[in-house]
């Protein structure tokens, strides 16, 4: 899953006028005769930015912009705020075209220099960004905001030591900067060095203890760390708890009202895990609960795009707003009118999630499930939906939210649909095992690694097939391979492959013979896809839901043998079928021929049995509530 995204710095509004004002050559009394009525709009624009109101801003961003006679100063202060709510709200072309419009009236213009740097960044025209980021510091060596662009576009190059670098000439200037703190962290945990990532977000904390998005990373960066830390990500969910108070209680509303009106809040009800997971789910429930009139589902989508798994989704909703623009206030009043009874978090601490408007109470009833595997921390959510496996009896200490546990699993994938068969396992052809991982990188830490070498060294004729989207770039690829290298595995074993389209991705598991799981970040999406083309996959169970998650979803296949409950046991189970004699090849054979089936007649694809379930356990926590 995803982390929330490395930041730049936008300059703000607020002030710019009187700046300007002040620089501006002509004397007061020759722009007297509009300065009140500028003066009054911009604040207007100032307050309405500040709020959140864009469409509104911007129309009196133009009407300041028509005034008879406008002084050049206020011109520019209105191009400037115009071009940063066009960059606020993802018009990243528009904002270019408004800062280039200020530049042609004031070159020396640092703040549009900074920020055009910055939009052109966003645009992956990162060799520009660096010509206006180096205008901007030639014109003002201390300006902290030009520092801090400059880093992250470094950063976006892979520029790392020069990212670096600008992060720190950034808080020389600034001592207490936060934002560049933070992207230094989570430049740290791009490259996978966790340990001092955590380092530099508990720094960010310490200069600013409110800062939402460091502690989330921090929270959120513990789960690749290796062994995990129990005791510290308890310590950081008591954090969350004391920042969020808990808020008067709702009053009790009728038990056996019908519909509930269930709302949805997801960054990811697009092509993602989530909505994979999602899809079967919604749409068993919306030809059973939805059409008895039972239930009625909203959506808020904390984001712009919309493909063709989001057009599948949109028809299960009486009502969906997209929300990635909205403040937390907007989101908070509309969940609010719109009268949701249950709101259903599906994005976790991961990368656009909406926990705010959650620590807010919007709603009688707030549930946390699918698209994160640990506890929010916040005690506002008030259920947390498990199952049996991934949160057995006594790790109830974990969550602060109360654990609701489906009959069988939390999760329930929508079967593929690809037109890819399973085919027979390569070993047939090749004589060997073929080992194969198709996690995210940071996932592969060294405690992954060394028990990675200890397989391959017992079995000298296997192969690793390693797929993962990082693998795209040279220098994450050639520290990889020093890694390899480090943990005396031969590089010639391995292949490092990475992105490509979904199709060829499931053809790519036609030439795997077993998958082995990370831990203790393990597979969600690949280790479903893998049964549903009949490749088995190797994990390791360890506490948590997310430790647990992989445990989960081979027991409800019946594939315990699968399981392992120690590193010991998960080497010595790979090297058991890394072996490739004639027991194991029958073995895998029958897999790639039976798996499909069996996973389409399990839990683990079930649509209708989950939505049952789920539905089932959505009520009797409406009914608790209301009692």
């Amino acid at each position: 899953m995803k982390k929330p995204p490395v930041r730049g710095r936008t300059a703000q509004p607020s002030g710019m006028l009187a700046k300007l004002l002040r620089q501006a050559a002509t004397p007061p009394t020759r722009v007297a005769p509009t300065l009140a009525q500028a003066q009054s709009l911009y604040e207007a624009v100032v307050a309405l930015y500040h709020r959140a109101e864009w469409d509104q801003a911007e129309r009196q961003a133009d009407a300041l912009l028509a005034l008879p006679g406008l002084h050049p100063a206020h011109e520019v202060a209105a191009l400037n705020l115009k071009a940063t709510l066009a960059a606020r709200t993802h018009r990243l072309e528009l904002a270019v075209s408004l800062y280039q419009a200020i530049l042609k009236r004031q070159p020396a213009h640092v703040e549009a220099l900074s920020n055009l740097g910055l939009a052109l960044q966003k645009l992956n025209r990162h060799e520009e960004a660096l010509g206006f980021l180096t205008q901007a510091l030639t014109h003002r060596p201390g300006h902290a905001n030009s520092q801090l662009n400059l880093g992250l576009t470094y950063q976006s190059l892979g520029r790392h030591d020069e990212a670096l670098a600008a992060y720190q000439r950034t808080l020389a200037i600034e001592p207490g900067h936060v934002q560049a703190k933070f992207n230094m962290a989570k430049m740290l945990q791009d490259t996978f060095d966790f340990e001092a990532a955590s380092q530099a977000y508990q720094s960010a904390l310490d200069m600013d203890p409110l800062h939402a998005d460091s502690l989330a990373n921090l929270i959120f960066v513990q789960h690749y760390r290796y062994p995990p830390n129990e005791v510290a990500q308890q310590a950081l969910i008591r954090r969350v708890g004391e920042l969020n108070p808990l808020r008067p209680e709702w009053p009790r509303r009728a038990v056996d009202q019908k519909p509930l009106r269930v709302g949805f809040v997801s960054a990811d009800l697009r092509k993602h895990p989530v909505g994979f997971f999602l899809r079967d789910v919604l749409l068993a429930l919306a030809s059973t609960a939805v059409a008895s009139g039972e239930l009625t589902l909203l959506a808020y989508a904390n984001h712009a795009l919309a493909d063709e798994l989001t057009q599948e989704l949109v028809p299960a909703f009486a009502a969906w707003h997209t929300v990635d623009l909205w403040n937390d206030a907007r989101l908070d009043a509309q969940i609010r009118s719109d009268g949701i009874d249950i709101l259903v978090d599906l994005s976790g601490r991961t990368a656009g999630n909406r926990l705010p408007v959650f620590a807010g109470k919007p709603a009688p009833l707030q549930v946390s499930w699918l698209g994160y595997f640990a506890t929010t921390g916040l005690p506002q959510m008030d259920a947390i939906l498990a199952d049996p496996v991934c949160v057995p009896a006594g790790e109830e200490s974990l969550y602060v939210e109360k654990v609701v546990r489906l009959p069988h699993t939390r999760l329930c994938m929508s079967p593929p649909m690809v037109a890819e068969q399973p085919a027979p396992p390569p070993v047939l052809k090749k004589g060997f095992i073929t080992f194969g991982c198709f996690q995210t990188l940071p996932k592969i830490n060294q405690g992954v690694l060394a028990a990675w070498a200890q397989i391959l060294h017992a079995c000298p004729q296997a192969r690793l097939r390693l797929q993962a989207p990082q693998f795209s770039d040279e220098g994450q690829r050639a520290r990889f391979a020093g890694r390899l290298q480090a943990e005396g595995i031969d590089q010639v074993r391995v292949d490092l492959l990475g992105p490509v389209s979904r199709e060829q991705y499931f053809a790519c598991y036609s030439e795997v013979d077993i998958l082995l799981d990370t831990f203790p970040y393990p597979g969600g999406t690949t280790t479903a896809e893998a049964l549903w083309m009949g490749v088995p996959t190797l994990t390791l169970a360890l506490p948590g839901m997310l430790g647990r998650q992989g445990q989960s979803m081979l027991a409800n296949m019946g594939l315990h043998n699968w399981i392992s409950h120690s590193e010991a046991d998960y080497v010595q189970q790979a090297v058991a079928w890394g072996q490739s004699g004639t027991d194991v090849c029958d073995k895998l054979q029958g897999l790639r021929r039976s798996l499909r089936a069996q996973a389409a007649q399990s839990p683990l694809f079930d649509a209708s049995r989950f939505a049952r379930d789920w539905w089932s356990a959505l009520q009797g926590l409406w009914r608790e509530k209301m009692a």
